[in-house]
């Protein structure tokens, strides 16, 4: 593990940084564009940037997910516990951020998948609660190695 270790850290970066710059990217830009257009325009934003979207946002979730995992090991294991000191305090209280935003995710791909519609607050709020856990989360992984 400690081999792959920096590689996982790198990768789980770089995509943490796409990840959350694109959920910021949404809720500053695109959406002061809504609105902004008639409804057919607006259609076809809303298709170009959901396709392109559809297949960046998951993958780069999946992928953070696995990189942490791999990260993780390091800190929680059968040798060194889990609870025993702050940084696996943080540690889970990260994983479990985390769990919430691929719970989402989840749930939306759900509902792309079997063409059912979306709850009002996972259509319009879903990107605000993922920016607010992400920053909960970066901060926390700052603050994981201070303690």
């Amino acid at each position: 593990m400690e081999l792959i270790y920096p590689y996982a850290h790198i990768i789980h970066l770089v995509l943490a940084i796409m990840f959350l710059g694109y959920v910021f990217t949404d809720l500053a830009v695109i959406s002061a564009l809504k609105g902004k257009f008639d409804k057919e325009n607006q259609q076809k934003i809303n298709q170009a940037l959901g396709g392109r979207s559809f297949k960046i946002f998951p993958l780069t979730l999946l992928t953070l997910i696995l990189t942490g995992g791999m990260m993780m090991s390091k800190y929680i294991n059968s040798d060194v516990g889990i609870l025993q000191t702050p940084l696996q305090q943080l540690l889970m209280f990260k994983i479990f951020l985390v769990l919430i935003i691929a719970a989402g995710v989840g749930y939306n791909l759900t509902k792309k998948f079997t063409k059912g519609t979306k709850s009002h607050f996972m259509n319009h709020h879903f990107h605000k609660l993922v920016i607010v856990l992400g920053v909960f989360i970066v901060v926390a992984a700052k603050v994981m190695f201070l303690a």
